[in-house]
């Protein structure tokens, strides 16, 4: 049987509580501190422009063109020096094919980007290997010259029927957080038949 397509009023419900990412990501305290119905556009913060879809999850530069029709984003920490951050998104494309082509365009772009740097900053991030399994992309990239203990960021990109699940994970040592939050809501896309 072939899922039916969801729809934008279950966006929201497909996202993670404080309470599961806490248990994911290895910490305690994660709370909500933003949510968005529309993607930004941080494109000018980072350098080069192509690895805006490593730096960052759900970024409109990086879906224009892809004919998709909505997207729903939660970003958390925990508290005000916060050791842990997540970003986490939903995007709903009118159909699967659509949400596969984008999945595979990025299976393409991300490996195209090895280094970055945050404009505003200066700091520098080394993006590791990109890896695509199970219909999840993801890889790090972890900056140089951190302080200690260190700070980096997992990357996963997930196709799950007609959704693209887009996670940003940072932490000391993201390790692969941003794949089993990707999961985890992978999980609940497909429990939506």
């Amino acid at each position: 049987m072939i899922p039916r397509p969801l729809v934008e009023r279950e966006l929201p419900g497909l996202l993670l509580e404080p309470e599961e990412v806490n248990a994911t990501m290895g910490t305690t305290g994660m709370a909500v501190v933003g949510t968005e119905a529309a993607m930004p556009d941080n494109s000018a913060l980072v350098s080069p422009p192509e690895c805006l879809a490593i730096d960052a999850a759900a970024e409109a530069p990086v879906y224009a063109g892809s004919e998709y029709w909505a997207e729903r984003g939660v970003s958390m920490n925990n508290g005000d020096d916060f050791t842990h951050y997540l970003k986490q998104a939903v995007v709903l494309f009118p159909y699967q094919e659509k949400a596969a082509a984008f999945f595979d365009m990025s299976v393409n772009q991300w490996p195209a980007c090895r280094q970055f740097t945050h404009t505003q900053s200066g700091y520098v991030y080394d993006v590791g290997q990109t890896v695509n399994e199970d219909h999840i992309l993801s890889t790090t990239a972890m900056m140089q010259e951190a302080r200690a203990p260190g700070w980096g960021c997992g990357r996963a990109l997930a196709l799950r029927n007609n959704i693209i699940i887009d996670v940003n994970t940072c932490s000391a040592a993201p390790a692969d957080s941003a794949v089993k939050i990707a999961a985890q809501i992978g999980e609940n896309v497909q429990a939506q038949w």
